[in-house]
């Protein structure tokens, strides 16, 4: 089992696999992680990633068929978002049965690449009972592989993202850095209402009524959805969802161009950058391509701000590690 990178010793690194619009991998950088790979099927999340980060390495590719270069081995971590579908409780939680799992695949990438540490987040179904076979296969092949693996349902308003998001989080390392690894803290007091975090592109097309509607917008928001290729366009989700942004005052059935104007009277829309900011990207993290796919990419993506604390959590194991004195003396990085 690697104790550190390679190739890379002045730096911590990461390959990122699944990557759309660069959610957890934007997490990571803030944690410290440089990023060696990303790979993404989607051609409107790669020109999101390559938008945002041109001098990132990304590869759009079919995981099943991608084939790492030897460069990439040994890593410090293996990051990824599998998809989602085949455990959600919106479809028909197939799981492993599903052709959409990349789980296996991403446990085969965990053999070939020979990573210091697995982060892997998926939806709060895949911790549901009915799973719980298949969570054990993953963590007795992780075992093999000489990994101990760890699930966690972690809650995205507990790190100041203001939005119902629970998500089931897989965190796998080594004997030597597990011992340093604790999940990170909580602070659920700290997260901003969606007025809060709205007031300000509410108001910027000059909306009289923007301040009052943040009073009203009083709480955190429900889950954002992405949805699917084939199913619904633009919008913030099935009735209960809409109902639920309809008690903090905006309309969820459509998704607006662009914020609302000084005489604007009713319920207002999200626009695309208002989902981001819901969903934790920093502003200046621009999502391209048109409103549909804009929205999918929001709506899939894992909060980078969840991301960055489980990322801080895996480094602050590492560095502990890496200063414990090696057999040969001195350090170990």
């Amino acid at each position: 089992m690697p104790t550190k990178s390679r190739a890379h010793a002045s730096s911590y690194t990461a390959v990122e696999v699944c990557a759309g619009a660069g959610g957890q991998a934007l997490g990571l950088e803030q944690a410290g992680f440089d990023h060696l790979a990303l790979v993404e099927l989607e051609s409107w999340a790669c020109q999101t990633l390559r938008h945002n980060r041109p001098e990132w390495n990304i590869l759009q590719a079919d995981l099943n068929e991608w084939a790492p270069e030897a460069s990439l081995k040994n890593v410090d971590l293996l990051s990824g978002g599998v998809p989602c579908p085949p455990f959600s409780v919106a479809g028909r939680q197939l799981g492993k049965d599903d052709e959409r799992n990349l789980f296996d695949r991403a446990i085969d990438l965990v053999e070939e690449l020979k990573p210091r540490a697995v982060m892997i987040e998926n939806v709060r179904g895949l911790l549901d009972p009915k799973f719980a076979s298949y969570r054990a296969e993953i963590l007795e092949r992780l075992d093999a592989l000489e990994y101990r693996g760890e699930w966690k349902l972690v809650h995205a308003s507990d790190f100041g993202v203001p939005q119902l998001r629970p998500r089931a989080v897989l965190v796998a390392l080594n004997d030597t850095d597990k011992q340093y690894f604790t999940w990170p803290t909580p602070a659920p007091d700290r997260t901003p209402t969606v007025g809060e975090t709205l007031v300000d592109l509410m108001s910027e097309g000059g909306w009289t009524g923007a301040l009052q509607w943040a009073q009203q917008a009083n709480k955190i928001a429900p889950t954002l959805v992405g949805g699917s290729k084939k199913h619904g366009g633009p919008d913030l989700g099935p009735t209960r969802a809409r109902q639920a942004w309809s008690e903090l005052g905006v309309t969820g059935t459509t998704i607006a161009d662009a914020p609302p104007g000084a005489d604007f009277e009713g319920k207002p829309r999200l626009t695309p950058k208002m989902m981001a900011r819901i969903q934790g990207f920093p502003d200046a993290w621009q999502i391209t391509g048109k409103k549909t796919n804009a929205c999918r990419q929001i709506g899939n993506a894992f909060p980078p701000p969840v991301a960055k604390a489980v990322g801080l959590a895996i480094l602050r194991a590492f560095r502990q590690a890496d200063s414990q004195p090696s057999s040969e003396g001195g350090v170990r990085r």
